[in-house]
C-alpha cells in the first residue's frame, strides 16, 4: 500500500462563446443519466467537456491500465498519441482567446504542484505547453493557505461563480498535485425576453405538485421540433455573438422527465437541430438559478475509469521523480443562471491523487416549460452544460 498523494482537476465553467473539440459523445451523451439516477429529484448541471478536459490532464501523466481506461472511456482521439491528444484540448484554449462581442467565454488550466516535486519533462510539453497549464509552487502541508489561493484562481476565473471548490480539510502534508481547468460563459439572448412579459405562473414539479414560478414569455421565430419517438418537444435558443445555443427539452407529459432521459443515452444532442426548422413560438420559459455540487468517482467507474483511484493506478509520466500516486477524489461544481437577458454558467472539477427524426406543420407552436425539463448549452461540435430542472 502506497502513500495517498493528490492530484486536483479544478474545472470552472461559465458558458458564453463556441469552441470546437471532437471529445467523447460516449460520455456525454449518458453522464446525464447516470447523474439523474442516482439524483432524480435535484436540479442538476454538469460540464462534459469541462469533466473531459480535466480527465485528459490526467490522462497526460497516466500510462498502462491507467491510460488505456481514460482513453476509452473519452474516446480520445489518436489513443496513445499524447501530444496529438493536448494539442486538441489546447485549440479549445486558443479559440477562446479569439471570442469577441457581448459573449464571454474563458477557458483556462493549472497545475498546482507541491514544493517537493516536479513535473516531468514530457508532461511539461504536453500540460503545459500545449494546454497552457500553467504551474505553481505550493505548500500543501499548508492545507488552509493553499485551499484559499486555489479557490481564489477558480473564483476568479468563473467571476465569483464557483466558490470553495476545495475545503482546507481537503489537503494535507501527502498530497502531490492539484490540475485545474476553468470554463466561464455569459450571453445575451438574440431574441430576449422583456421583464414586462414575465408573469407568475405555475410549475408542474410532478402531477401532484405545483409550485408559482417567475415565467418568461415572448413570440418569436425559434428552432423548434416535435420528437414522437422522445416523446417530447424541443426549441433553440440562439446567444448574441457565438455559435452557441440552449436546447430545451420539454416531455409531453408532466412525469415524463425521466423516460425523456433515458431515451437521450442514445441521442447526440449536437446534432439534434439538424431534425428542427424555424418556426414561430410562443414561449414559455422559467426563470432558474441554482447551483450543482458532484462527486465523480462513482460516475466515471460506471464508465469503466477505476483504475486511477486504486492500489495499480499509474501515473508513471506524471512527476519527475518517480512516486506511487493515485486518484482519491474527483469532485465537480456547476453554476447557471437563466434570465430575461441570457445564460451565465459556470462549472469546477477536481481529481485529487494521493503516494430523431421532427414533423411539422405550418402554425405557431406553443412551448410552455411548466414541468421538469432538460437543458444543453452547446454548438455543433460539443455540449458545453447539460442538466435538467424539477423543482424550484
Amino acid at each position: 500500500m502506497f502513500a495517498i498523494r493528490q492530484l486536483l482537476l479544478l474545472i470552472a465553467t461559465a458558458m458564453a462563446a463556441a469552441v470546437t473539440c471532437d471529445c467523447s459523445k460516449t460520455l456525454t451523451s449518458q453522464l446525464l443519466q447516470t447523474v439523474v439516477s442516482a439524483q432524480p429529484n435535484d436540479n442538476v448541471i454538469v460540464s462534459p467537456i469541462s469533466i473531459e478536459t480535466c480527465l485528459a490532464l490526467a490522462y497526460l501523466g497516466a500510462e498502462g491500465q491507467t491510460a488505456a481506461e481514460l482513453a476509452t472511456s473519452l474516446q480520445l482521439p489518436q489513443a496513445g498519441d499524447k501530444r496529438a491528444v493536448a494539442q486538441k484540448f489546447g485549440r479549445l484554449f486558443e479559440k477562446t482567446k479569439s471570442a469577441t462581442g457581448t459573449a464571454t467565454f474563458r477557458l483556462a488550466n493549472r497545475i498546482y504542484i507541491d514544493e517537493r516535486f516536479q513535473v516531468s519533462p514530457q508532461y511539461n510539453a504536453y500540460a503545459v505547453d500545449q494546454m497552457h497549464a500553467n504551474a505553481e509552487s505550493v505548500r500543501f502541508a499548508d492545507a488552509a493557505a493553499t485551499a484559499a489561493n486555489i479557490n481564489s484562481w477558480v473564483e476568479a476565473e468563473t467571476d465569483n461563480k464557483i466558490r470553495d471548490l476545495v475545503p482546507a480539510n481537503g489537503l494535507d502534508a501527502n498530497t502531490v498535485l492539484v490540475l485545474v481547468n476553468a470554463l466561464y460563459f455569459k450571453a445575451k439572448w438574440v431574441n430576449q425576453f422583456h421583464n414586462h412579459t414575465t408573469t407568475r405562473r405555475h410549475f408542474h414539479e410532478s402531477a401532484a405538485r405545483k409550485v408559482e414560478v417567475d415565467m418568461m414569455k415572448q413570440t418569436d421565430d425559434f428552432l423548434y421540433g416535435d420528437f414522437p419517438e422522445l416523446d417530447a418537444t424541443a426549441v433553440e435558443l440562439a446567444y448574441l455573438d457565438t455559435d452557441v445555443s440552449m436546447l430545451v427539452l420539454l416531455p409531453k407529459s408532466v412525469d415524463g422527465l425521466a423516460d425523456l432521459e433515458a431515451k437521450l443515452k442514445s441521442v447526440d444532442l449536437t446534432k439534434l437541430s439538424t431534425a428542427m426548422r424555424t418556426e414561430e413560438v410562443i414561449l414559455h420559459l422559467p426563470k432558474f438559478k441554482f447551483e450543482f455540487e458532484l462527486e465523480l468517482k462513482p460516475v466515471l467507474e460506471q464508465f469503466g475509469i477505476t483504475s486511477m483511484f486504486s492500489d495499480e493506478a499509474d501515473f508513471s509520466s506524471l512527476l519527475a521523480a518517480q512516486e506511487k500516486v493515485a486518484v482519491s477524489q474527483a469532485q465537480h461544481k456547476a453554476f447557471i443562471e437563466v434570465n430575461e437577458s441570457g445564460t451565465e454558467a459556470a462549472a469546477a472539477t477536481y481529481l485529487k491523487i494521493v503516494p430523431l427524426s421532427a414533423s411539422f406543420q405550418q402554425q405557431t407552436y406553443q412551448f410552455v416549460a411548466d414541468h421538469p425539463f432538460v437543458f444543453a448549452i452547446k454548438d455543433n461540435e460539443n455540449v458545453y452544460f447539460v442538466g435538467h430542472v424539477t423543482h424550484f
